[in-house]
């Protein structure tokens, strides 16, 4: 759960970074948010399967953590 939390608020942490950057810039918020998602826009379909892949492992991880820790615990009581 700490590794998903880390990556949270990592991801927010430099969401509002670049959207800061961009508001410095001058420009307004709308076109700082547009320029966030730009990426997204211009992926091909393996970098998205890509992308998907990274975050079922990091979700998966977790998922597979909690399961050995109920585990232990049934074994342990």
């Amino acid at each position: 759960m700490k590794i998903f939390g880390v990556s949270i608020l990592i991801l927010l942490l430099a969401t509002a970074n670049l959207l800061l950057m961009d508001v410095l810039l001058g420009f307004k918020l709308s076109d700082a948010l547009l320029h966030l998602l730009n990426p997204f826009w211009v992926m091909s379909s393996a970098e998205y399967m890509m992308l998907a892949g990274l975050f079922l492992i990091i979700i998966g991880q977790q998922i597979f953590l909690i399961i050995k820790k109920k585990e232990e615990n049934r074994n342990n009581s």
